[in-house]
């Protein structure tokens, strides 16, 4: 636990060392505690994140809302904490973030506000848009990405759990959850997530889409019509 006293030392010298950067960086060392919030009507809770910001992000384009959730991974080796992570993301230096990371033990970090545009996706395109970054939250994976390392347990429930509240709040389809390799223009490079990532396990974790049964409905009240008696 950093004192309070200690706290505002460190916040000190890191204004004045990178100005606003610094404070994010600063702030990252003694990071706020796991919290959960309030859910809205109709929305599960957000599962508990604890905070180390990062001050790799900006303004979304205005009139942009959040449509699309995009999956990564860290591909770091011997690396199973999120907030190590993070604090790659914290770096003044690194020009990367995402909104969440979550551990190999299931912890999830938050180094992004919602509302805030990550820089995530890099050079990219999905169904005609390009700057994914734009229309979409990032969530990285802490996995090496050789094919061999293991999701856990841990993650794929952190992760159903927080995409569940994520994809309520902003009323994101299923269709549009997607992995970091369906939208970049580097699809040599950026494979994410690692082919051993189960899309099929996640997703049932996420219970019913809502929208395939609208669909489902749709077809049988159409043959329903047709079959009725005149």
């Amino acid at each position: 636990m950093v004192c309070p006293g200690r706290k505002r030392a460190l916040l000190k010298i890191a204004s004045v060392l990178f100005g606003s950067a610094g404070l994010a960086m600063a702030a990252s060392v003694a990071p706020q505690a796991a919290v959960a919030q309030e859910p809205s009507v109709g929305v599960p809770p957000k599962p508990p994140v604890t905070w180390i910001a990062s001050p790799h992000f900006d303004d979304r384009p205005p009139g942009t809302g959040i449509d699309t959730i995009l999956l990564h991974d860290t591909e770091t080796p011997g690396i199973s904490l999120a907030r190590t992570i993070a604090s790659h993301f914290a770096n003044p230096r690194s020009g990367v973030s995402a909104h969440f990371i979550i551990g190999k033990g299931g912890e999830i970090v938050q180094c992004v506000p919602e509302e805030k545009r990550a820089f995530h996706a890099g050079p990219s395109l999905f169904r005609g848009r390009e700057r994914v970054n734009d229309f979409s939250l990032g969530i990285e994976l802490v996995n090496a990405q050789t094919g061999r390392d293991p999701f856990t347990a841990p993650q794929y429930a952190s992760l159903g759990s927080l995409v569940r509240h994520l994809a309520a709040r902003f009323a994101i389809p299923r269709d549009r959850i997607v992995g970091h390799h369906d939208v970049t223009n580097r699809p040599g490079v950026k494979r994410d997530p690692a082919i051993n990532f189960d899309w099929d396990r996640f997703l049932a974790s996420l219970g019913p889409d809502p929208a395939a049964e609208a669909r489902r409905q749709v077809v049988e009240n159409r043959e329903a019509r047709r079959l009725r008696p005149m």
